[in-house]
């Protein structure tokens, strides 16, 4: 593999190392580290074809796991995603794989492809989806959430250096960020103290996607090596509110103007970015199940936190859950609010995509916008389910998700996410013991 010159504005080393990673169903990182001089043969790096949970049992999808004989699949470099690695001292290149079968079939259970599949029915159309990322996270006092948030004394909402971090976490992970050429518009303190935000800049989608998914590992990666720890959980904190992962899309015409916006227009958006948004609206009960896939995420999922609770959309009105920006002109864009930093970059933008496109085949029909107070007074009586089962039984029955993310990966997603929700359902939690033992 011939690493390029550069990823944006930074050398690239002839490093000693790549490390090749590639995205599982529920958004985390696997791969291996290989020698640079080996990067062309996938064959080193082969992996075992399996469906598993977070308890890392297997899940018995057909024709994946203990039925196929676990078999191998190939994690193959896509060329151009190679970029300088951001672990201290450590001379390596990251980069990004696609999965095939031993015998080049692509692999059914990559979202990248997925992804890249989606985009693609954008761009049969003359249009480039360009997408950008709004990543929350909390910095925490030890290495999990149980040892909860950092002490941030100075904190302030928009807070910068220690009025958002005065452990200097933030900025090392934005100074890292630069050189691996995953850049942001800037990182700073949220609502809640300890809390904090970097938006990624707007890129083609699949681009996009792969920085989010880097990021996330650059930032635990980054709190790992200083002992310290961050959560991108949907609500890790019942006195705070949670971490969004929000998606932001705007669609470039063969021209490069912006297809979202419509100076003549009153509102200055366009028909096109009319029928997308209606597009969302009309799944917002299934694309939840994407956009919010763990039991935790749905007590972020309320009214009152801001989190694309109801189904509505608003002219830069953040209490409505699809958001038209002020911005106009090439900034002219839509921001979805319900996913969670637990989302997976690529299954969430895919079905992002999937949604606006029919509602640009359909010409569908935009409600009304939310004015106002969207939690006291909403415009629709429509909500995200209040269950991480109920969501997965909208997106089960929801025929263009699944037609864009594929018969085999919808069946292994909902397989993972039933087995998380019996889980779930078995477990004994503290406040259950804390409320009853006393009194029981």
């Amino acid at each position: 593999m011939r690493l390029p010159a550069t990823v944006g504005p930074q050398a690239v080393s002839e490093a000693g190392r790549v490390r090749v990673l590639f995205s599982d169903l529920l958004g985390l990182s696997h791969g291996k580290v290989v020698p640079t001089d080996l990067a062309d043969h996938p064959t080193h790096y082969a992996m075992t074809v399996m469906v598993q949970g977070l308890d890392l049992e297997f899940i018995e999808s057909p024709g994946y796991a203990t039925e196929a004989g676990y078999p191998d699949m190939e994690a193959r470099v896509v060329s151009g995603t190679e970029r300088p690695g951001w672990r201290a001292g450590a001379d390596e290149t990251v980069a990004i794989a696609e999965l095939y079968h031993s015998d080049g079939r692509p692999f059914a259970l990559d979202g990248r492809q997925a992804l890249r599949r989606a985009a693609e029915a954008w761009t049969a159309r003359g249009l480039q989806p360009r997408c950008g990322f709004e990543m929350e996270f909390y910095l925490l006092a030890g290495p999990t959430p149980a040892d909860g948030p950092l002490d941030v004394p100075w904190h302030r909402v928009y807070g910068t250096g220690p009025g958002a971090d005065p452990s200097g976490l933030l900025e090392e992970i934005l100074d890292r960020t630069e050189r691996s050429g995953l850049h942001t518009h800037g990182v700073n303190g949220e609502f809640h103290a300890a809390q904090a935000e970097a938006a990624l800049h707007h890129l083609p989608a699949v681009d996009a996607a792969d920085a989010a998914f880097l990021f996330k590992d650059l930032v635990r990666e980054t709190a790992i090596e200083r002992g310290a720890g961050v959560t991108f959980m949907g609500r890790p904190f019942a006195d705070r509110i949670g971490n969004g992962l929000h998606l932001n899309l705007s669609a470039s015409s063969e021209g490069g103007a912006n297809a979202f916006d419509d100076p003549a227009d009153p509102e200055g958006i366009s028909a096109l970015c009319r029928h997308a948004v209606a597009g969302l609206l009309d799944r917002h009960e299934s694309l939840t199940a994407v956009f919010a896939p763990t039991v935790n995420s749905y007590k972020r999922l309320q009214p009152r936190l801001l989190s694309g609770y109801w189904a509505t959309w608003g002219l830069d009105n953040r209490i409505a859950t699809v958001r038209i920006p002020g911005q106009r002109a090439e900034a002219t864009r839509i921001e979805h609010r319900t996913p969670d930093g637990t989302a997976n970059p690529y299954l969430a933008l895919t079905a992002m995509l999937a949604a606006a496109m029919d509602g640009i085949e359909r010409e569908a029909d935009l409600p009304d916008p939310q004015t106002g107070d969207g939690d006291a007074r909403p415009v629709s009586d429509r909500h995200t389910p209040h269950s991480l089962s109920d969501a997965l039984d909208a997106f089960e029955k929801d025929l263009v998700l699944r037609a864009a993310l594929g018969d085999d990966l919808c069946d292994a997603f909902v397989a993972i996410k039933r087995q998380e929700v019996e889980r779930w359902d078995r477990a004994v939690t503290d406040w259950e013991q804390a409320e009853y033992g006393r009194v029981y």
